[in-house]
């Protein structure tokens, strides 16, 4: 019987096979946490982004009142629903104004807190806002 030398044999050996297959495996495993990873990072991301938003225009609505004392009435907490890619997604605003009153200043302090439940932090934006 005449036995071949190893140089002569053609393919891989299962223990071959077997180590290239779990290289792929394990990299297609880590590709895919990326993936989960960077999809969680960019709807928290686009989440909070919609709440600054929504921080914002309020802020900037409550500065453009036209009557320092009618402006307390813009306080309060309101349910805000945006259309996100075609859903529905609820955040709550809150708005509190407090006024600072002494014989040479006069201001109000806005702030302006939005939360939802998936939120770990909520968003807040402060303002002044002087006597005119």
């Amino acid at each position: 019987m005449q036995t071949t030398p190893r140089a002569a044999r053609a393919g891989l050996s299962l223990l071959e096979v077997m180590v290239a297959l779990t290289i792929l495996g394990t990299a297609l495993i880590g590709m895919a946490e990326y993936g989960r990873r960077f999809a969680n990072t960019n709807a928290r991301a686009m989440t909070q982004n919609t709440a600054l938003d929504i921080a914002t225009d309020r802020l900037e609505r409550v500065k453009a009142e036209r009557n320092y004392t009618t402006m307390d009435t813009l306080a309060g907490t309101h349910t805000v629903t945006v259309n996100t890619g075609g859903v529905n997604v609820s955040y709550t605003r809150t708005t509190s104004i407090l006024r600072t009153l002494s014989s040479t200043i006069d201001y109000k302090t806005v702030t302006v807190t939005v939360t939802r439940p998936t939120m770990t932090v909520p968003v807040k934006k402060t303002s002044a806002v002087p006597r005119f």
